[in-house]
């Protein structure tokens, strides 16, 4: 396939990645996550430093570190923080990613692979998902793959300048999420497990040059170690985790409806096995260089998914589909060599892309469409609360999950809401805003629902179904505590009003309560 040629195909690829990347960007509202991203940007940096790094009871206040946040603050400081703008830095490095990951498959196989690569990663929901999303991940799956292609080019003997790039880039991707540190370590076992002798002292000295310019937050770890050892939500992953991670990477990292799991579930798994199969099948008639090119992509891509999931049963839990985008990037340049180079008939070749199609545009729908849990329409509460409010009035949220996005929702509308909410229950796993960086925010939880109720003339409680739910679950328990304090100390005005599965609930008539903190229920 000629250079022009190849470059048209790119060009439609990323077009057509773009534009799929644009759908419904800001019909779905902004998550926590997302919203904390673009309040705790705006701070600055010494605000996000201190936010980040104030030792609260023996660790730090936050976990991550700061490239990604810093260089959405630039962003917001040219395009301004409306859900369209915020996420279209991502929708741009999601798009970038893609043109890298072209290139790196052409380096590894040929142009038509790359092409083929790059389409499958254009069309993944998985990959579409968190360009979509502003948070961290996409900038952290760039700077990954970008550190790949740079360690290839370097080992392939392309100039010294290349592995500098490596270490450089591979510092940048810890300053972004250092849950890198298990990607680039399996990178840095390439010389080991390929026997490479030559290879070992200029991967070390990359590797050093990335940990010399990470130094200055390396220091900082043993208090974030610490913050993630007290408080950390994320569960140990069991045996069978990662196989529901390849249905991520092969459609959607979402709670998908039911009658769609067990097909989701059967394609990831046919793509993978064919996967393996084939490659050993021709294993003994490829080349040296291809082979050397289809195992380093299947470890870098599973053989660092099972580091991380073995440090998260040693260590701790930290195995997150998120942070394994990276890896998805790479499985989808492996299907790209099954499709392309691994001697599967036609006609299979072709019934795998129908299967792949139709999970993936399911999953592309779920994903643009979604509208519950932890996305409701936030922005419909805020406008709908804005015209039901009067003075005096006071809305309380149940926690920081609802809080966030109502305010970010609030700021955007220019609407004054009176909102507090209430602290999580220290030292739970969902303990994860500090008192620091609540500062910073300028956004102080409340202890409990007592003094968040202020006496104000009428209460509004913001609250997930789901965590009433979860409540009720718990045993001995018959109604969730802030409810239940509410209908003891006010009245119910009129009926719940649902925006999918975020209520808001009513109360007025308060009587003359102390406002003096409860216990709560273990």
């Amino acid at each position: 396939m000629s250079r022009q040629k190849t470059l048209r195909w790119l060009v439609a690829i990323l077009l057509l990645a773009f534009a799929l990347r644009l759908v419904n960007l800001g019909g779905r509202t902004l998550w926590y996550d997302e919203a904390f991203a673009v309040l705790f940007a705006e701070t600055g940096l010494n605000g996000m430093l201190y936010g980040t790094l104030t030792p609260v009871a023996g660790g730090a206040a936050d976990i991550h570190p700061l490239l990604y946040y810093l260089t959405l603050n630039g962003w917001i400081r040219l395009f301004g923080q409306s859900p369209e703008m915020v996420r279209l830095y991502s929708v741009l490095i999601g798009v970038l990613t893609v043109a890298v990951v072209y290139r790196l498959a052409a380096d590894l196989f040929d142009r038509r692979t790359g092409l083929a690569a790059a389409l499958i990663a254009g069309l993944a929901p998985f990959a579409i998902q968190y360009a979509q999303e502003t948070r961290m991940y996409a900038l952290l799956a760039l700077l990954l793959l970008l550190a790949t292609w740079c360690y290839l080019r370097a080992w392939r003997g392309r100039g010294r300048g290349w592995w500098l790039a490596f270490g450089v880039l591979a510092a940048l991707a810890m300053y972004t999420q250092q849950l890198a540190a298990f990607y680039l370590l399996a990178v840095g076992l390439t010389p080991l497990l390929a026997r490479r002798r030559d290879r070992l002292l200029p991967t070390a000295l990359a590797a050093g040059i990335a940990f010399l310019l990470y130094l200055p937050w390396f220091i900082n770890l043993p208090g974030q170690f610490s913050k993630l050892q007290a408080y950390y939500w994320v569960p140990r992953p069991s045996l069978l985790r990662p196989l529901l991670t390849l249905r991520s990477f092969t459609t959607v990292a979402l709670d998908t409806p039911a009658g769609w799991n067990l097909p989701m579930f059967f394609v990831a798994l046919l793509l993978a096995v064919l996967l393996f199969v084939q490659i050993g099948l021709r294993w003994r008639r490829m080349r040296g260089v291809e082979r050397h090119a289809v195992g380093w992509i299947v470890w870098l891509a599973f053989g660092s998914l099972a580091l991380l999931w073995a440090a998260s049963q040693v260590l701790m839990p930290v195995y997150l589909d998120r942070a394994l985008l990276t890896q998805g990037f790479l499985f989808f340049a492996a299907l790209a060599w099954l499709f392309v180079r691994g001697g599967l008939p036609g006609a299979i070749r072709l019934f795998l892309a129908g299967l792949w199609l139709v999970v993936a545009a399911a999953g592309y729908v779920f994903q643009v469409t979604w509208h519950t849990f932890p996305n409701p329409p936030f922005d419909q509460a805020a406008t709908w609360l804005a015209g039901q409010i009067e003075p005096g009035d006071r809305i309380v949220h149940s926690n920081k999950l609802t809080a966030l996005p109502m305010i970010y929702y609030a700021q955007q509308q220019n609407q004054e809401l009176p909102q507090v909410y209430l602290a999580d229950r220290p030292g739970s796993g969902e303990d994860t805003l500090a008192r620091p960086t609540q500062e910073v925010l300028g956004l102080l939880a409340e202890p409990c629902i007592a003094p968040a109720a202020g006496g104000a003339e009428r209460v509004w409680l913001a609250i997930f179904q789901q965590e009433e739910a979860q409540y009720l679950a718990m045993p001995g328990v018959e109604e969730h505590p802030h409810l239940a304090w509410l209908r003891d100390h006010y009245a119910v005005e009129g009926e719940a009003v649902a925006f999918e599965d975020l209520l808001i609930i009513p109360f007025t008539g308060p009587d003359a309560y102390e406002p003096v903190c409860e216990a709560r229920p273990e």
